[in-house]
């Protein structure tokens, strides 16, 4: 009697952990797909004396100061948070791994020669990494001197001597250009003209990530992409990106002048509310 009184509670036991560890590794998923993880999208930067000075870039949302850029950067590793690679990013969003709960993936779009005088020596001084998206016919094969009066592009040479910070991704070849009815050219231009721009944006790169310039896309786009081997694309859409995002339309935080410490705090924090549209 004694011995099955045993089995009938060695039994009971062995079921209860089971529902446990069901129970467990369900939250657990569930935590995984609903984590946030920010992406920070930026553009341009400059010493806040030059942005000032110059009635142009002075009040350009997509224009960061330098200084407030720093301040950013010091808070991530204060915080103690971690910067992520496209790769690390991506097998997180196939579900082939995992990222830590202060994750944040950093991006510039256009590829300006700020990323290399201003960006490049700062995210290094705070061992982080980052992923800037280039348009690749702007690539140049001599350095130009830096000139804080104008939007210049980087060079072949100084995109080689950022790879230990900066991954690139594709920010298209030759269609970062609005048309007269102000649409941009990614989706105005007939698909062969698109497909082939792509794929040598690729080929010259060697990424599988990508960019919508200006933020503009359709269906047709997205199929040239996938069409071609794109593993991710990014929006200009505001919000969290987690494992419920669309691989091809994958939201981001503009980090724009008007992005205080709080606002900052809060969206890398994960409790930031995006407005509704």
């Amino acid at each position: 009697m004694k011995v099955k009184n045993w089995f009938v509670i060695i039994i009971s036991l062995i079921l209860l952990i089971s529902v446990c560890v069901f129970a467990f590794n369900k939250t657990n998923k569930k935590e995984a797909e609903n984590q946030k993880i920010p992406v920070l999208m930026y553009h341009h930067l400059l010493k806040e004396n030059d942005k000032k000075e110059n009635d142009v870039f002075k009040d350009k949302e997509t224009i960061l100061s330098v200084e407030q850029f720093e301040k950013q950067m010091k808070y991530l590793n204060d915080k103690g948070y971690k910067t992520i690679t496209m790769k690390e990013f991506e097998e997180y969003m196939k579900n082939k791994g995992e990222l830590s709960e202060k994750s944040v993936l950093i991006t510039f779009d256009d590829s300006s020669k700020t990323n290399y005088t201003y960006a490049y020596p700062i995210l290094k001084k705070y061992k982080m990494k980052a992923t800037a998206f280039v348009v690749t016919s702007r690539l140049t094969d001599k350095e130009e001197v830096f000139d804080s009066k104008k939007i210049q592009p980087l060079s072949k040479h100084e995109i080689n001597k950022m790879k230990d910070v900066f991954e690139f991704g594709s920010y298209t070849h030759d269609l970062f250009k609005l048309g007269k009815n102000g649409e941009a050219y990614l989706v105005s231009q007939p698909d062969s003209v698109v497909k082939e721009d792509l794929s040598m944006s690729k080929s010259i790169l060697k990424t599988d990530y990508f960019a919508y310039p200006f933020g503009e896309y359709n269906e047709k786009s997205i199929s040239l992409l996938n069409g071609i081997k794109f593993n991710l694309a990014f929006t200009n859409n505001q919000g969290y990106a987690n494992r419920t995002n669309k691989l091809m339309e994958i939201k981001r935080f503009p980090i724009s002048p008007e992005v205080d410490m709080k606002k900052f705090s809060e969206v890398l924090s994960g409790i930031y509310k995006v407005p509704e549209k």
